[in-house]
C-alpha cells in the first residue's frame, strides 16, 4: 500500500509535468510571428545561417529539403533554439555555438530559429507548385 501511494505521488509530481513538444509549424509564436519578427530572422539569416542552410553546404541542410525540416519542427522550439544557441555536432558537420553569430542576442536567435523555418515553407511551397506544372 505504501509503496503504490509512493509511486502514485511520485508520478503525479514527475510524471505528468512532461509534455510532448509542440511542432514548430503548429506552434502558436510561429503562426503569429509579426513583421517585425520575421525582419529581425531574417537580418540574422543573411549575416549568418544562409552560408550553410540555403545550399546545404558545410553540413548544414538546406531549406529545399522539405523531410529534414519537417523532422526538425516536430523537436519544438526548446530543443532546436538550444541546439543552435549551444551549438551542435551533426552527422555532416559542426553548427558552432549561436550557428557563429556571436554578438546574437538570445532574443535574435531564438528569431532566426523561427524564420529559417518560416522561409524553408515558402521554398518548399514553391518547389512543390513548380513540381506540379
Amino acid at each position: 500500500m505504501k509503496r503504490s501511494i509512493l509511486f502514485l505521488t511520485l508520478f503525479l509530481m514527475f510524471g505528468c509535468s512532461e509534455r510532448a513538444p509542440v511542432n514548430i509549424y503548429e506552434s502558436e509564436k510561429f503562426r503569429n510571428l509579426t513583421q517585425e519578427e520575421i525582419t529581425i530572422g531574417e537580418s540574422i539569416w543573411v549575416t549568418t545561417c544562409f552560408r550553410c542552410h540555403m545550399y546545404g553546404t558545410m553540413g548544414g541542410t538546406s531549406v529545399k529539403d522539405k523531410e529534414h525540416f519537417d523532422k526538425l519542427a516536430a523537436k519544438g522550439i526548446d530543443q532546436l533554439y538550444k541546439s543552435v544557441l549551444e551549438g551542435i555536432e551533426g552527422e555532416e558537420g559542426v553548427m558552432p555555438p549561436k550557428g557563429a553569430c556571436y554578438p546574437c542576442t538570445e532574443e535574435e536567435i531564438e528569431l532566426s530559429v523561427y524564420y529559417i523555418f518560416h522561409l524553408a515553407k515558402k521554398v518548399q511551397t514553391e518547389i512543390e507548385q513548380k513540381e506540379k506544372k
